[in-house]
């Protein structure tokens, strides 16, 4: 994706969508301290690829939902180690969120995995997918 979203290569199918499930591998990464997701709701999801992707310091997550609800952001490398974390609610309607790449962190010429969990109270996980992303 170039820098205005707009598709520049060839797209993998499995990315920025929705999961059907998850090992327990990439479920623990999810395993935090308890989070107040006070006011948050299972919403109808859409999610759109990163973009710029690749990218040198940091990429936009943009999504829809239809309701206030919580997101979770796993980063990954090729072994599951998780490198970054975040954790927030979310507008209902279009979000764009911009993901940074620490330098100290993430390499350049190498790809990551950005897991994602959308969440309400008594539903964790109801909405998960998972994009690759390359720092170049």
């Amino acid at each position: 994706m170039d820098a205005l979203g707009n598709p520049i290569g060839t797209t993998d199918n499995t990315d920025w969508t929705e999961d059907a499930s998850w090992n327990e591998s990439e479920k623990s990464l999810f395993l935090t301290d308890p989070i107040d997701m006070t006011d948050a709701e299972v919403a109808i999801v859409s999610v759109q690829p990163v973009y710029p992707n690749p990218c040198q310091t940091n990429t936009t997550l943009q999504f829809t939902v239809s309701k206030i609800t919580w997101i979770r952001i796993a980063i990954v490398d090729e072994k599951l180690n998780k490198l970054a974390y975040f954790s927030f609610k979310t507008d209902s309607g279009l979000n764009a969120y911009h993901i940074p790449f620490d330098p100290l962190i993430f390499k350049a010429n190498k790809n990551y995995r950005i897991y994602y969990s959308f969440d309400a109270p008594g539903n964790a996980m109801y909405y998960k997918g998972h994009g690759d992303v390359a720092i170049r």
